[in-house]
């Protein structure tokens, strides 16, 4: 039994399949708190980073004067206890030996480790030496004095030497943060240093992108490899002489190859670096890669596999503020111009906002995926944060995340910097320190997050007593009393250090195992191993670095939280070598040294297979849509994305009758649309079609074929959309394309005139007279949103002898022409009286229904129960996934990972009326925060769309404390007002007459927006499943576009659930903007086609069947 165990582990181990876990049972909560704060006087910690500002040091001599100091967690003298380290920026600083049962011992004066006058910053600990004492290396900055780190050797009796010039790690860079791992696998620890170059808080990117360019070596972060004990700079050979404001650093493995790569977390515009190991001695920056987005002022980082896949995932933290009067009132707006400064200087998309990366899956050039999950992981916004720290305090067995939070000084102050503005320039030296000290001063609390199923994290700072205000920086945990779960320690601005001691052991009863590694190597301590703890169906995953969140240390143990289980079932190593070595059946609630071993494991070959694989060189000439650039904000400041980017089309269809699909897809305005005509060899080649290139002025929004003239072919609509032309502007008509044996014209004076900027066309007989009626759905009033577009049922006159579309829709629906901002539609019997019914979907819309009674439509969507169903919903689809006869639905909506969230209690709200009157209809977006309704946008935005909002409001306090009742009064109930109770994507379960019960699709269906769908047996089991794809890169600037989806599968169970599929099976990468999906027939073989905005035209094949998933 074992050995099957074993094979099948060392399996899963070798080829990096991991399942997702279900973890470990979830502990009883209680009324009693997890953690408890240690008084002073019990644990002799009287550590206070404090700050003596002065007319020479302050915050306008030096900007960074409030990063803060570190903690490190350590044994120093091998007694089994942990010790602690602090850095103080103008205080010395402190080493406290641990004595047992929370009490510590100031013993910095003899061991000589309080430094001298330099700034310290960062802390780290390591064996540099190899000796089996941890030193001691400090980070320094400043604005004066020594700048070079320095090293503290532990002599092994409690003393240190300062031997940093000897070894070569004197590094003089305005240093944050270092990290020691062994980078070229030669068994001992080199050394990352993150440095923060002294830089204007104003500077422009043009300067940045000139100091990236210089690569000034003084400026740069710094690589030294451990050559015999002496520390060398190949920070140029092995390719990161860069230029960035770094601040934070993780160090793991990012993409599975054994080898460890670097994150490093840069403030202001310039942009993170991903520097993955080349395994050659170099590293390449994979940022724009491997992740969409990132955070702007990125602070600190830390990585751990949050969701138990085996994958590394890592949280970079910023400074948006939760509370609406600080997020207001102390943080600075995203002005376009900065936003797009930043894009077009080639730095990346960021955010002023928190990023949780995702590690999706390796694709198959070695690359790790990432999405950033902040918002529908609930830590999008934790304030002015510094350190992130991933760790399983409650021993449940996910990884919980603490972040420490606070300025001393609010330095984004908005009303204090324009009370100076203009005046800075011409102040003293005494000025500017009177006005430092005037600057707004707030403590407040730290976050800590409970991981309640590896992508949802619940606050539990009161539940779990761990409430701190204050100013806290550096962070770091340990188990300091050895009991068994991890203490949480704070290096704080002008405060005591506080330690939290964990109760979990003592009071929960939760269990845990702490893993000790030891190398014969000189990297002691295995800095950079991994385990894979498995107990039954789960397994957990861990990976040694000391160097975490910001400005600190961790102790050099593994701690991994059991549950309720008594043992883990395997434990296996992969040591920084790449060796393996395991152990079985081993109990719970006991340390674990774990000596180094070569141990054999059986490997089996995996199989390659995914579910698709990308099916490139299918066309003879590739598909790349283009759009026409327009600015929608010039005419809506306050529009919350683009309407100018909603293409391209994209339809399927046989267009010459030899019985193959052929593919159109649309473009922009100003670029033609492409016919691609399907040959024997299947592949494409592109067909010029003059109707095309006379009509490129048009947007193509959506596409169909079919046969408008009963005459065996297949002919084509196109709906014309977007935002770029006035309203009435003949370029937003749509347009038929009859076929005339593969040849298209346009069919003129067939269409009515006058049909707006479209969404959808959807073909249907719907008055039972054997041709073809259409109902086109009408997206928005061109440069007047949300103002809906007019939807339309257009009768074919065919039947009377002449080809032609009627515009009945009054007659037959009425309501229907001004029904919404429809995206989709679908024809479909809603109610089971064996009529078809009309259902539509859009933006700001509920599901509506247009029922069918036999002469016309009528909306009942009230009467079915849907009129509270309004949502951002953009796709819609329809078949019989639990197999009882009747047609279940899926729609898709904008998903739970984007700043604007909605619930029945508190929805999301847009107002459109002329609110100042000046004749001109104005934007009003409002959300909740803590039970009461505000603007979601600033009071800089919002005076941009109206002026008079500065004269009411004269400062940024006033406005930040204002509702938004108080801001825009009774013009709330006079205009147009939509409102949003739910952004999530839903199933629909048929259940007769009508009735429906709706369940929301799996979390990984809800990270992004679902802009379509196919519907399709993708395993070949007998039950339908699910391929989504979206994303919305046309978000404004001050919210992060959506752009987390890679495309997703979800596995029917022929009973209406759905199980997402992981990237590693699916193989499917759908990561770009996707406006549509087709499945298309290609030589006998299923594929998807993808239509991306601003984007190739993708296509993928299916190639597997469900045994080989298994």
């Amino acid at each position: 039994m074992r050995r099957a165990i074993l094979k099948s582990l060392c399996f899963s181990l070798v080829v990096a399949v991991y399942s997702f876990t279900t973890g470990c049972n979830r502990p009883n909560t209680t009324d009693k708190k997890r953690f408890k704060r240690v008084p002073t006087n019990v644990s002799g910690v009287v550590f206070s980073n404090d700050l003596t500002e002065s007319d020479t040091l302050n915050y306008f001599t030096y900007p960074y004067i409030y990063m803060g100091g570190g903690v490190a967690i350590g044994d120093f003298n091998n007694d089994g206890l942990q010790d602690l380290y602090f850095t103080g920026n103008m205080v010395s600083n402190k080493l406290y030996l641990n004595r047992g049962n929370m009490q510590f011992e100031d013993n910095t004066t003899s061991s000589g480790v309080a430094g001298d006058d330099r700034w310290y910053t960062g802390v780290t600990l390591a064996d540099v030496n190899a000796d089996g004492y941890l030193d001691i290396y400090l980070s320094v900055s400043g604005l004066n004095g020594i700048k070079e780190n320095q090293l503290f050797i532990n002599n092994g009796d409690l003393t240190f030497s300062d031997r940093a010039q000897e070894y070569g790690m004197a590094d003089p860079g305005q240093s944050i943060q270092s990290a020691f791992f062994d980078y070229d696998k030669d068994g001992d620890l080199d050394l990352f240093v993150a440095n923060y170059p002294i830089a204007p808080f104003n500077t422009p990117n043009f300067v940045y992108r000139k100091w990236m360019q210089e690569n000034d070596p003084v400026k740069s972060d710094k690589l030294y490899r451990n050559e015999k004990g002496t520390f060398v700079d190949v920070t140029q050979e092995a390719g990161l002489q860069n230029f960035g404001l770094s601040i934070g650093i993780s160090i793991t493995d990012l993409n599975q190859d054994g080898w460890e790569d670097i994150y490093v977390s840069n403030d202001f515009s310039t942009p993170d670096y991903l520097y993955l190991n080349n395994g050659d001695g170099t590293f390449t920056d994979q940022l724009k890669q491997a992740t969409k987005q990132t955070a702007f002022y990125g602070m600190g980082v830390d990585a751990a596999d949050i969701n138990n896949d085996g994958l590394m995932d890592f949280m970079q933290v910023d400074m948006a503020a939760q509370d609406n009067r600080r997020s207001k009132a102390n943080m600075a707006s995203m002005n376009p111009a900065l936003f797009w400064s930043t894009v077009n200087a080639g730095f990346h998309y960021q955010y002023m906002y928190n990023a949780l990366q995702l590690n999706r899956g390796i694709d198959p050039n070695n690359l790790p995926i990432f999405s950033n999950v902040a918002w529908i992981s609930g830590v999008s916004s934790t304030d002015w944060s510094w350190a992130p720290l991933f760790a399983d305090f409650d021993n449940d067995g996910w990884k919980d995340l603490f972040i420490s939070n606070g300025t001393r000084k609010e330095i984004n102050n908005r009303d204090f910097f324009k009370s100076i503005e203009g005046k800075r320039a011409k102040m003293s030296a005494s000025e500017l320190f009177d006005a430092s000290l005037k600057l707004p001063s707030e403590p407040i609390d730290n976050y800590m997050f409970r991981n309640m199923d590896g992508l949802n994290f619940s606050p539990v700072n009161q539940e779990w007593g761990i409430h701190f205000n204050g100013f806290s920086n550096g962070a770091s945990y340990g188990d300091l009393d050895n009991d068994g779960d991890l203490d949480l320690v704070l290096n704080n601005i002008d405060s005591m250090a506080v330690i939290h001691q964990n109760l979990t052991s003592e009071e929960f009863g939760t269990n845990y195992l702490r893993l000790q590694l030891k190398s014969p190597s000189k990297n002691i301590h295995a800095i950079g191993s991994s385990v894979k703890v498995v107990t039954g169906s789960n397994s957990q995953f861990l990976h040694l670095a000391l160097s975490r969140g910001f400005q600190s240390s961790i102790e050099p143990f593994f701690h991994v939280g059991m549950g309720d289980h008594t043992q883990a079932d395997s434990i296996i190593v992969t040591w920084p070598d790449g060796t393996l070595s395991y152990q079985l059946d081993v109990p719970v609630n006991q340390l674990i040294e774990i000596e180094y071993q070569n141990t054999s494991l059986p490997v089996r070959n995996p199989d390659p297979k995914t579910m698709f694989t990308a099916a490139t060189g299918l066309f003879d000439t590739a598909f790349l849509h283009q759009e026409n650039i327009f600015d929608d904000y010039r005419f809506q400041v306050l529009l919350p994305h683009k309407m100018s980017n909603l293409g391209p089309a994209l339809a399927t269809g046989d267009v010459n009758g030899d019985s193959k699909e052929d593919v159109f897809v649309g473009n922009g305005a100003g670029y033609a649309a492409k016919l691609y005509i399907q040959n024997e060899k299947g592949t494409f080649v592109m067909t010029p079609v003059p109707a095309f290139e006379e009509d490129a002025g048009y947007e193509d929004i959506s596409a169909t074929f079919f046969d408008v003239d009963n005459d065996g072919d297949n002919d084509l609509y196109v709906v014309s959309g977007g935002n770029a032309f006035p309203a009435d502007d003949p370029h937003y008509q749509d347009r038929l394309y009859l076929n005339d044996n593969g040849t298209f014209q346009r069919a003129m004076n067939i269409l009515p005139d006058g049909m707006g900027s479209g969404a959808c066309v959807k073909p249907y007989d719907f008055d039972n007279d054997g041709d073809l009626d259409l109902f086109v759905g009408g997206r928005h009033h061109p440069r007047n949103y949300p103002n809906p577009g007019k939807s339309h049922l257009l009768i074919n006159t065919l039947d009377r002898g002449r080809l032609g579309f009627e515009d009945l829709t009054d007659k037959l629906a009425p309501g229907l022409k001004n029904t919404g901002m429809v995206t989709d539609a679908l024809w479909m019997d809603f109610d089971g009286d064996n009529l078809t019914d009309l259902v539509i979907v859009g933006e700001w819309m509920p599901v509506t229904i247009f029922k069918n009674v036999g002469h016309g439509f009528i909306d009942h969507t009230k009467e079915f129960g849907w009129d509270q169903s309004a949502g951002w919903w953009f796709s819609i689809d329809t078949a019989d996934f639990d197999h009882d006869g009747d047609q279940d639905i899926v729609v898709g909506n904008l998903g739970l990972n984007y700043k604007y969230q909605a619930s029945d209690d508190e929805p999301f709200d847009i107002f459109f009326h002329d609110f100042d009157n000046n004749s001109s209809s104005d934007i009003v977006l409002g959300y909740y925060n803590e039970g009461t309704q505000f603007p979601v946008r600033g009071r800089q935005c919002s005076s941009e769309q109206i002026p008079t909002i500065k004269v009411v409001f004269e400062d940024y306090n006033s406005f930040a404390n204002a509702t938004l009742k108080d801001i825009y009064g009774a013009g709330l109930e006079e205009g147009l007002h939509y409102s949003v109770s739910s952004f999530s994507s839903v199933y629909l379960e048929n259940q007769g007459g009508g009735v429906y019960k709706k369940t929301a699709l799996p979390q990984l269906a809800q990270i992004s927006t679902i802009d379509d769908l196919l519907i399709y047996d993708f395993n070949e089991d007998g039950d339908l499943d699910l391929l989504l794809a979206g994303n919305l890169y046309a978000s404004e600037v001050e919210t992060p576009r959506s752009d987390a989806s890679i495309g997703q599968v979800l596995l029917g169970d022929g009973k209406g659930g759905f199980e997402s599929l992981h990237y590693k099976k699916s193989g499917l990468r759908l990561d770009q903007d996707v406006q549509a999906l087709q499945l298309i027939t290609i030589d006998g073989e299923i594929h998807i086609l993808a239509a991306n905005n601003q984007g190739p035209l993708q296509a993928y094949k299916t190639s597997i069947k469900k045994e080989t998933l298994e």
